[in-house]
């Protein structure tokens, strides 16, 4: 007879939760009657608290375990080196490794009760309230969308179709919009498959509309989906489905005209949605999906006549495309009495929708000149328009109104400049006004300062002599002091191995997990390698293994060692190949293969090397019987001058070596041709982060150097936003790695170009670096330079600005037409373009500012017709101080057909000023 005691469903139920089993949970619900029901509902709540206590202990137990192994080797350590049978060396490396090795077993995955608790609860709580903030327990944190939602929708399957609904109604309106578009709510996906399930009408509620478009559907099943007809007229109600549509490519709209096409959706409810959304009004970019949705669905005329008088309402307010789109309908249609849709657009801001209500106003007026007076109102609001050509064009239709609507011209003749109120009265009648007299260009008084010679580069401090010199800066990061470091380690590893054992022994802690981006992972494993000379990495799991099979006497299985350095998508090119030098050493130790010098360390501060020191570097190897490793080789090639003693070459000339035959064809040739940059903007910016794309490509001819051809040969990437990851590790280097051809750098530096500006990913210093090298400079140094030149001074890049135009390396015109782009992007203003130019030509670069000015100066003057602003006054009158003081010559046709207005304004005065100092002439009026 069985006496043991009855288990209970709850019994059964916790020890599904404890096991983390949630099919097996769905199947125990769907099994238990409504008495078991009652029973595991109400000890669920209660278990939360123990399963989360187990949790947190489990956690406890499990580091506290971790930290007691790691004493308790620790501790053997000490009483083996105490005995004599390790010694102190071997110690410290074994030491050094239990904190290296970051846990002594896998970590347990102790959350997984969360599921299954879920689950419980789900299939056994009584009210669908209840069970909705039941699944939403804050302990909760984890939820598994994907398979959680089907086994969510399989534990509650017997409930009844009416709780169903219920629950479905309240898991809907529990969906919040989220911060990021890209993580769903997690009672959206529930929500969604219980409203398909039980066919309730989904509730009113905005982030279920929204969730439904980023998450919900997939376009291909749309057609199918039965929340179609519910939810489909809410998009155009939506807050939020118009903008997260904006950057669409279309595929939305694509479906839905397709559906509309072949009957599934009705084409006129998409077409009065579209008008129903265009009336609730929003900005431009809420509404650009749905113009775009109007417009593909290509309504004819008879479609837009019965809703004319929307379209007509649409004018007067409604953003721009809106607007646009409107008047593009309304104007096609026949026998349409404009009288309205004038008037709106006659009250925009925008000019070419006012250009188009003037156009309009005048076609109307032609046929019916009796209507003048009934567009007078309108056209004299126009008077206070704030571009001018507009203003003229209001003043020239003044000629169609008749003696009704004149009183109405002359009350808001005001608005306009003496000028055109004069031209306005000619017609109208009225009294003249004086016109200003023009006011005198100010005394020139300021004078531009002069700019200071920068230091040129340094000798780089020789490399440490002896173990404890180099131990004292081994871990540093600074790039000159690694690469004095790397020279003396190699050297030093040839000449006194045993005290260089000695001094990087507290050093010899590489890590475990690879790859390894940071030159100092690579100079602990140089230190390991000399402590343990078998040393080798192995994944942690193997390690433990063999451990294992040595208690058991068993010989160690042999694993294949990871990789070390990045994959070609780890890091950027000049990263890679700076750490090629660096795995080619850790190599050559491991094999004794080690030479006893390095031939690229450079000889001056900004990384060049001096072409006759890296003759002697390769005579010294080729008496020594060495070859160079071909990544130290290559980068010396890379640090040599531009220009080379012809006496050096010819020294050159004497090497026998492959590597010394193949450096005196690289002096003779004249080294590596100028690589071609280019820099190209794409995309447009709406304000948004993301929406600027910037692509950067360098092209080489290959030099049959294969590290050389791979670094030029990569492309940097497209930059959009800050880049992260071991993308941009050690950038301080990569000046280094090119020298003498900064404009590559450069390049990759470009690619980590944050946008916006106030980004701290690649810092002002990287274009400092840039200033002490050489070579010619292009498109890429002036983004970087013209995306950091603001704020206002003081700033560093000013400093760079000034030490670039000091050696004559500034690419004032490419600088000067990317800033002028920043204007026309709308990054930075105008006034902030002029105000930052003028503050920076009082420093003596006022040659280098007038230079850029002349690129920029045609792109940002006011097109033929527009009004100029006051700061478009202070950008020519900037200007033509500037080429005064550079004695500048040359004319600029943007400045000719300025000066050549029939204008006296200041700009005009400016402009005739700037026109005769670049040409000697004066410029025809």
């Amino acid at each position: 007879m069985d006496n043991s005691p009855q288990r209970s469903d709850w019994d059964e139920v916790r020890e599904l939760i404890d096991a983390g089993d949630s099919a097996g949970i769905v199947r125990k619900v769907a099994a238990l009657d409504e008495v078991g029901r009652k029973e595991v509902a109400g000890e669920l709540p209660g278990y939360i608290a123990v399963a989360w206590d187990r949790e947190c202990q489990a956690r406890a137990d499990w580091d506290a375990e971790q930290e007691r192994a790691m004493l308790a080797e620790q501790e053997e350590l000490r009483r083996l080196r105490d005995a004599g049978e390790i010694s102190e060396e071997r110690h410290h490396q074994l030491w050094a490794a239990t904190w290296n090795r970051g846990g002594y077993g896998e970590a347990p995955r102790w959350d997984g009760w969360i599921d299954p608790m879920r689950l419980a609860g789900a299939g056994t709580i009584g009210g669908a309230a209840a069970v909705v903030a039941w699944i939403n327990n804050r302990r909760f944190d984890r939820w598994n969308v994907g398979r959680a939602t089907d086994l969510l929708l399989e534990v509650i399957a017997a409930r009844p179709t009416a709780w169903q609904a219920d629950l479905a109604v309240r898991l809907a309106l529990k969906v919040r919009r989220q911060r990021q578009v890209s993580i769903p709510d997690p009672n959206l996906a529930p929500a969604l498959g219980l409203l398909r399930r039980t066919k309730v009408v989904p509730p009113a509620h905005d982030p279920l509309v929204t969730g439904w478009v980023a998450w919900g559907v997939r376009l291909d099943e749309l057609r199918d989906d039965p929340l179609l007809d519910h939810l489909l007229p809410r998009l155009f109600e939506t807050e939020g489905v118009g903008r997260l549509l904006s950057g669409d490519p279309g595929s939305w709209s694509d479906t839905l005209c397709a559906l509309a096409a072949e009957g599934r959706v009705d084409r006129g409810a998409l077409l009065d949605g579209c008008r129903r959304r265009f009336l609730l009004g929003g900005d431009g970019r809420d509404l650009r999906f749905f113009v775009r949705l109007h417009e593909q669905l290509a309504p004819t005329p008879a479609e837009i006549r019965p809703h004319t008088v929307d379209y007509v309402r649409l004018l007067p307010a409604a953003p721009g495309p809106v607007a646009e789109m409107a008047l593009k309908h309304v104007r096609r249609l026949p026998g349409f009495d404009p009288g309205e849709a004038v008037e709106g657009l006659l009250f925009r801001t925008e000019g070419g929708l006012v250009r188009a209500g003037l156009s309009w106003f005048e076609e109307v007026v032609r046929l019916e000149p009796h209507r003048a007076d009934e567009f007078a109102p309108a056209l004299a609001v126009v008077f206070g328009h704030r571009t001018r050509a507009v203003q003229e064009r209001a003043v020239r239709l003044a000629r169609y109104v008749g003696p009704g609507g004149v009183e109405v011209l002359r009350d808001s003749a005001g608005m306009l400049p003496p000028e055109l109120y004069n031209r306005l009265v000619a017609v109208i009648g009225g009294e003249r006004v004086e016109e200003p007299e023009p006011e005198p260009e100010p005394e020139e008084v300021l004078v531009p300062g002069t700019l200071p010679v920068p230091p040129g580069p340094v000798p780089l401090v020789a490399p440490p002599r002896s173990p404890a010199e180099l131990a004292a800066i081994y871990p540093e990061k600074n790039w000159r002091q690694a690469e004095r470091a790397l020279a003396a380690f190699v050297r030093l590893a040839a000449l006194d191995r045993e005290g260089l054992r000695e001094a990087v022994a507290p050093f010899a802690r590489p890590r475990a997990r690879t790859p390894w981006p940071r030159h100092h992972h690579w100079l602990a494993a140089f230190a390991a390698v000399l402590v343990t000379p078998d040393w080798a990495i192995v994944p942690p799991f193997a390690a433990m293994a063999n451990e294992s099979r040595r208690e058991d006497g068993l010989p160690p299985m042999v694993f294949k060692e990871p990789d070390l350095l990045p994959g070609p998508h780890g890091g950027s090119p000049p990263h890679l190949f700076l750490l090629r030098r660096y795995a080619e050493i850790l190599d050559a130790l491991r094999s004794g293969t080690l030479p006893p010098l390095l031939l690229a360390t450079p000889t001056l501060s900004n990384g060049l090397l001096d072409p006759a020191e890296l003759v002697t570097r390769l005579e010294s190897l080729e008496l020594a019987g060495f070859r160079p490793l071909p990544a130290d080789f290559q980068q010396a090639l890379l640090r040599l001058p531009r220009e080379i003693d012809p006496a050096v070459a010819v020294r050159a000339g004497g090497l026998v070596s492959e590597e010394g035959r193949a450096a005196a064809r690289w002096m003779a040739e004249g080294g590596l041709p100028d690589p071609e940059v280019r820099v190209t903007w794409s995309g447009e910016d709406d304000g948004q982060l993301g929406r600027v794309w910037m692509a950067v490509a360098v092209h080489a001819e290959p030099t049959g150097l294969p590290l050389v051809d791979e670094l030029l040969a990569a492309q940097p990437l497209h930059v959009n936003a800050v880049t992260g990851g071991h993308l941009g590790e050690h950038m301080d280097w990569w000046a280094a790695v090119l020298p003498a051809h900064r404009e590559v750098v450069a390049a990759h530096l470009v690619a980590h170009q944050p946008i916006p500006d106030w980004s701290v990913a690649l810092p002002t210093r990287r274009l400092a670096d840039l200033a002490d090298t050489t070579g010619p400079a292009g498109r890429a140094v002036a983004v970087l330079l013209a995306h950091r030149f603001l704020p206002d001074d003081p700033n560093p890049a000013r400093w760079v600005f000034r030490r670039f135009a000091a050696t004559g390396g500034l690419p004032a015109e490419e600088f000067g037409e990317e800033f002028a782009a920043r204007v026309l992007r709308g990054e930075i203003t105008l006034r902030a373009l002029v105000n930052a130019l003028a503050e920076e030509s009082m420093h003596g670069t006022h040659e280098q500012v007038w230079r850029a000015l002349t690129t920029a100066l045609p792109l940002l003057l006011p097109a033929p017709g527009a009004r100029p602003t006051a700061v478009h006054t202070d950008l020519v009158a900037l200007a033509a101080r500037l080429a005064r003081w550079s004695a500048a010559r040359g004319e600029i046709p943007a400045v000719t057909a300025l000066a050549a207005r029939k204008s006296s304004s200041r700009i005009s005065l400016y402009a005739r000023a700037l026109h005769e100092q670049l040409t000697g002439e004066r410029a025809a009026t």
